[in-house]
């Protein structure tokens, strides 16, 4: 089994120094490549477990977004690379979750470097970057289909905390699920009165976190959607955001769904226009304020499947898991093809993360 601080070597680090009694930081790229030593193993073990450590390198890491891909490459078996998304760096294979061999989990969705993954009703998490995972408690529910995950950090319990909804259309009346790490237990929460309704496969999307709740969208028994639901983990109650008419009035569509870029809560949907499938995208610049929404660009393409905005660069465009066909899925932006992430036909999934060195056994 690989150890946890051997995955250091892929990344940059840090040089602590405590002169006037006072830690500083300093950048050494590539420094633990230059020894692998006993001594130099059991100094990087301590000093990784360092909490200002910790902080300092995710404060440096959130500078440098990397991407979590999920690839099929045989049977049921599953590949992880990641890549990051600030400079042109070829895409580096990931050790499968620890101990759990073969690699067939897939990706549900990612929080402050950590991965929330499942696999035939087992539910895992794992940190990419230090390799290290842990088995999370299961409920009676093995099946994904009709579900829909987040991950959260809830400041006020300094807890991690996990929410699972269920789509209306296919279990009606089921009940929400709330697993607090800490708890070690699932718990059955009432739903929103609007429920939630989800058109999209449920490993493609994941539960929007944005100002420490959940959001996605309602709808009255009308086909439209009408407003966007907020749930907030630290006291579990819901709230309601209004959307423009111009996202109310959408019609002849096949899914309309929410998002997060940037810490912007966004609207998104795909449909039929003038003979072509359409995706149009919308972000919501000051939170809770409808009147910010604006309209971002639209693709019009005689074929879209399936598009899922996952990331916005600082020049403001955004990053796209796109799908032609049943098939076939790439990166693109609304510009066309991203290059730095080439296409595949076994793409299941990507998923933008933050290196951390956050422990998941440490949660539990």
């Amino acid at each position: 089994m690989a150890k946890p601080f051997k995955s250091l070597f892929n990344f940059d680090c840090f040089f602590v120094s405590k002169k006037k009694k006072k830690k500083k930081m300093m950048m050494c790229p590539g420094l633990l490549r230059l020894s692998d030593s006993n001594v130099l193993q059991n100094f990087w073990k301590t000093l990784i477990s360092d909490q200002y450590f910790k902080v300092k390198h995710y404060n440096y890491a959130k500078n440098n977004k990397k991407i979590l891909i999920a690839r099929l490459i045989s049977g049921a078996d599953i590949s992880y690379y990641c890549s990051s998304l600030s400079s042109s760096q070829p895409l580096q294979n990931l050790c499968c979750p620890s101990n759990h061999k073969p690699c067939n989990y897939i990706i549900l969705c990612c929080c402050d470097g950590l991965a929330l993954l499942w696999c035939r009703g087992d539910h895992l998490l794992w940190n990419p970057s230090t390799n290290e995972s842990v088995q999370l408690p299961n409920h009676e529910i093995t099946s994904l289909f009709g579900s829909t995950y987040g991950l959260g950090y809830d400041s006020i319990s300094d807890d991690y905390k996990i929410l699972r909804v269920e789509h209306m259309g296919n279990r009606p009346g089921l009940p929400s699920k709330i697993l607090a790490l800490k708890s070690g237990s699932w718990r059955k929460i009432g739903n929103h009165s609007r429920g939630f309704h989800n058109n999209i496969v449920p490993s493609k999307s994941s539960l929007p976190f944005v100002r420490g709740a959940f959001h996605w969208l309602g709808k009255d028994n009308l086909p439209k959607y009408n407003i966007m639901i907020s749930f907030n983990i630290s006291n579990e109650l819901y709230g309601e955001i209004s959307l423009p008419e111009e996202i109310c009035n959408i019609s002849n569509v096949n899914y309309v769904r929410c998002a997060v870029l940037e810490g912007m809560l966004c609207a998104y949907c795909k449909g039929r226009e003038a003979g072509l499938d359409t995706f149009k995208l919308w972000v919501m610049k000051d939170y809770g304020v409808k009147e910010s929404c604006t309209k971002l660009f639209t693709i019009r393409k005689t074929h879209i499947f399936l598009v899922t905005p996952i990331y916005m660069f600082a020049d403001g465009e955004v990053l796209l898991i796109y799908q032609e066909d049943c098939f076939y899925r790439d990166f693109r932006t609304s510009k066309g093809p991203y290059e730095p992430l080439p296409s595949n036909r076994t793409l299941l999934q990507g998923c933008v993360y933050t290196e951390s060195l956050i422990s998941p056994k440490l949660l539990i």
